[in-house]
């Protein structure tokens, strides 16, 4: 059972049964993440990001380029630096309010932002968020991609295995090659 403020990561099929509750499911197809249940999400996150904001990653990437989700926090009188993203970004506002100033068609677009409200910002779209001084906001942010993540070739497993005061991820001979993998969708 679920309650406010928590997530979950599925690889595959699911069914959800729900009463008087809402929540929003994001999906890439072909991409198998790793089953995970979280939370309930914070109030800010632990990460430093732009212009006094932070953000937490919630699911992380199981491998570089993986998609990823964040906890996005913007505190009272934030205005954001203008910014684009390379891949699509869908939020959903957790809590508070604020706005999102999205460049169109080359005019500035505001949309209102509340709790509740699902939003798309398409790839290299330019946008910044603002809230006013007695208004923070919280954003789940979903990122269908990302470049951080561990690699075959760099993950702590192999770095962090020594033999005779040398990390196994320099040593060719004795490191598994092929596909590692058990099951690719």
């Amino acid at each position: 059972m679920l309650h406010a403020g928590q997530y979950f990561c599925v690889p595959g099929r699911f069914s959800l049964h729900a009463r008087n509750s809402r929540g929003i499911i994001m999906r890439r197809a072909g991409w198998r993440g790793l089953f995970m249940i979280g939370g309930p999400v914070e109030h800010r996150g632990r990460l430093r990001y732009i212009d006094q904001c932070s953000d937490t990653t919630l699911v992380q990437p199981v491998r570089r380029g993986d998609p990823c989700l964040n906890l996005l926090y913007f505190p009272a009188g934030v205005f954001q630096t203008a910014h684009t993203h390379p891949s699509d970004r869908l939020g959903l506002v957790l809590s508070g309010r604020g706005t999102c100033v999205a460049r169109n068609a080359g005019a500035d677009a505001r949309v209102a932002l509340e709790a509740g409200m699902i939003f798309c910002i398409h790839a290299n779209g330019r946008h910044h968020f603002a809230t006013d001084r007695g208004d923070e906001m919280r954003v789940l942010a979903y990122h269908p991609d990302s470049d951080c993540g561990p690699t075959d070739d760099d993950h702590p497993m192999i770095n962090r295995t020594i033999v005779d005061g040398v990390s196994a991820r320099t040593l060719a001979a004795i490191r598994t090659t092929g596909d590692a993998t058990l099951e690719r969708s």
